[in-house]
């Protein structure tokens, strides 16, 4: 003859069993339970069962000073329970300060409360399961097996029977990631605990040779002030101030650091008494964001860190040639919304020959000419001046080092 269940053995069996077998469009019965081979032994008495499902609710739904919790936090969810209990707490009275054995007691003085709709409300959804699964695949401090080992971890414990795996069938490429992911994991972390501290770091910067190795671009570290890790184009940035002194007087421009070509990394001055150095606060940097905007990547293409400028552009029209083009084309947007989101504006269509339409955008100069480059059959720069003048003095060096004819 089997030992008759504990509550507690018979509470958390219940409560892993609606884990992975409910949500809330699929519920759990009595009955279904008891076909179960394992479940059968801890639901026999409906009372009983009643009561512990009463229990977990209580248990899971409430507050420590016994408040009941808004009904979108509630953990176990059955029909007669919400219909109880939802919005209780909204008006704030004492009375909804629940002690769980005087509930329980009062509770036996009425009917107890049927199980319908039974399920487990889990704190992520499947869409969120989902975009959490995606952020590991797209991570570059994550190698292929640890990648697949923290999915399968995900989808046992934070998810149903019910859930359609979904991202994890994403086939991934080899990428051109030379970097230790472990360096690279432990620079981020100190990174973040040197912003959190408002203090300085001190490391070494590097490129890579022919041998696929890092070595150093310079003799001396480089100590800069922190202010955000950006994640951007499948690499990790770090937008900080390196101070530095010219003419005698200090400068302080912000400067932007591939985080996976850092080594050596510090926390100058940090002991048991000091965190380490102050860092600049950001309203003495100049060109560095106060509050950090989204947009930031879209104005500093390809994390080129010069001030941007309202820059003009032409949209040569698809199959047409600047100074060729005798009857209007549709201008393709695609690239520029790659690049640019919804941050460009149309200014106008011209109405004679290239027929182009007129586009600007704030972007930095930098940036700027090296993508005019990539797409000069799709796009000309008009203005300013001066960013043009740099597109042209590329074009007249990239023309005499493949000696094309003027």
């Amino acid at each position: 003859m089997s030992e008759r269940p504990k509550n507690f053995e018979r509470s958390w069996r219940i409560l892993e069993y609606l884990r992975r077998n409910s949500d809330p469009e699929h519920y759990v019965t009595r009955a279904e339970l008891l076909n179960d081979p394992v479940m059968h032994r801890y639901v026999k008495g409906k009372e009983t069962f009643n009561d512990a499902i009463f229990h977990m609710a209580l248990a899971m739904n409430c507050e420590e000073n016994g408040m009941v919790k808004p009904s979108e936090e509630w953990k176990i969810d059955y029909l007669a329970f919400r219909e109880k209990y939802e919005g209780r707490n909204e008006a704030g009275e004492e009375d909804d300060m629940l002690e769980e054995d005087d509930e329980f007691e009062q509770n036996q003085k009425e009917p107890r409360l049927p199980i319908r709709k039974l399920h487990y409300r889990h704190t992520f959804s499947y869409e969120e399961i989902n975009m959490l699964i995606e952020g590991i695949l797209f991570s570059r401090t994550l190698d292929t097996k640890t990648a697949h080992h923290l999915i399968e971890k995900i989808e046992e414990h934070l998810t149903t029977k019910f859930y359609k795996k979904g991202p994890k069938n994403i086939c991934t490429v080899r990428e051109t990631v030379l970097a230790d992911r472990d360096q690279l994991r432990e620079n981020l972390l100190l990174i973040q605990r040197a912003i959190d501290d408002k203090v300085r770091i001190r490391f070494r910067f590097n490129g890579y040779n022919r041998n696929r190795e890092l070595e150093p671009v310079r003799t001396e570290k480089d100590t800069v002030s922190p202010y955000y890790i950006v994640a951007n184009g499948g690499r990790y940035y770090l937008l900080a101030c390196k101070e530095m002194l010219k003419d005698g007087s200090p400068k302080r421009h912000m400067s932007i650091w591939r985080v996976d070509l850092m080594t050596d990394m510090e926390i100058p001055g940090r002991d048991e008494r000091r965190k380490g150095e102050r860092a600049l606060e950001k309203k003495q940097v100049e060109d560095l964001p106060r509050e950090w905007s989204e947009d930031f990547p879209l104005h500093h293409l390809n994390m080129s860190f010069d001030k941007p400028v309202p820059i003009e552009l032409r949209i040569i029209p698809s199959g047409g040639k600047i100074g060729e083009s005798t009857e209007r084309h549709r201008p393709d947007y695609t690239f520029l919304y790659d690049w640019f989101g919804d941050t460009f504006r149309y200014e106008r269509t011209e109405t004679e020959p290239p027929y182009g339409d007129i586009v600007s955008v704030v972007c930095s100069p930098f940036g700027m000419v090296n993508w005019a480059l990539q797409y000069s059959d799709r796009v000309e720069v008009l203005r300013p001046e001066a960013v043009r003048e740099q597109v042209i003095e590329k074009i007249k060096n990239l023309s005499e080092k493949y000696a094309v004819d003027s």
